[in-house]
């Protein structure tokens, strides 16, 4: 038995995919099924089940899926890994999931706008990120692990305050507090503005989603953020809006480049198990 092919043993059985399995290591399907088909010819009897569902563990392949956990697992007791996000609840989510499996892992996350965050990832400057509305880059892999609406947020008594949800339209009348540039949540809201043709008034321009809740607690002017980010205050109400369901995908990317080093590779592995969407059930605002 070689490395690679227990590589891609391990691989292929927690993702129950060779596709998946695949794209996890940044090799060709072809490459993944040659190296299980080795490993098969090496054991002399069959490792996986193929189904329309999905690829099983055969009751011999088994045993050595253990094995294969407890080598990958254990190659990365102790070691660091250096993240940036355009925020911090959904890395902070992930950066959780990792480190209940790798305690022995140091971990640091820089938080900044959606532009920062890109630039640090292009710059080499952190190993992964996790972003939101991840640019489409043939230098960059993208893993899905999460999707938000946005929030229009007013101070409670508020004439918008009562309603279930509000348009873009419906704020013509309330300047709004912008966020800076390179913000991924202001990149959001000036896309549909220019879709649905409306313009809003600025109330003023903030460079954090902290200093925008409280100009909001202060009846400075409306906020927007995601859903995730609204605030336990009683003195905020937070609105969804309806030009904007969705419209947040939070991803775990990397740089194809880096995506083979293993600790990297082993991060990925964690953020590929996430699915951390919320609904609007599993999240009161009111």
């Amino acid at each position: 038995m070689r490395y690679f092919q227990l590589r891609a043993f391990d691989a292929v059985a927690r993702e129950r995919s060779f596709s998946k399995a695949a794209s996890l290591l940044g090799l060709t399907q072809p490459a993944i099924t040659t190296q299980i088909r080795n490993l098969e010819e090496s054991c002399q009897q069959a490792l996986f089940l193929r189904t329309p569902e999905g690829v099983y563990l055969t009751d011999a392949a088994k045993p050595l899926f253990e094995l294969t956990r407890q080598m990958f697992a254990t190659a990365f007791k102790h070691g660091s890994l250096k993240l940036a996000a355009d925020g911090p609840h959904v890395a902070l989510q992930v950066v959780a999931a990792f480190k209940t499996q790798y305690p022995g892992i140091d971990i640091s996350v820089s938080l900044g706008s959606q532009r920062e965050v890109w630039a640090d990832l292009l710059g080499y400057r952190v190993d992964a990120a996790v972003i939101g509305n991840a640019a489409s880059d043939d230098r960059v892999m993208a893993i899905r692990v999460a999707q938000q609406d946005m929030r229009v947020l007013v101070p409670r008594g508020h004439p918008l305050a009562a309603l279930e949800s509000v348009s873009l339209a419906d704020l013509k009348a309330h300047p709004i507090i912008r966020r800076e540039s390179g913000s991924n949540t202001q990149r959001l809201i000036d896309d549909a503005l220019q879709r649905v043709q409306v313009s809003l008034p600025t109330a003023m321009e903030l460079g954090s989603r902290e200093a925008v809740l409280e100009a909001v607690k202060q009846g400075l002017g409306i906020g927007f953020v995601l859903e995730r980010e609204v605030p336990d205050s009683p003195r905020i109400v937070a609105i969804p809006l309806v030009e904007l369901r969705a419209c947040n995908v939070d991803s775990v990317v990397c740089l194809h480049s880096q995506r083979k080093r293993g600790i990297v590779q082993t991060f990925l592995s964690v953020a590929a198990t996430l699915d951390l969407t919320l609904t609007s059930a599993s999240h009161p605002e009111r």
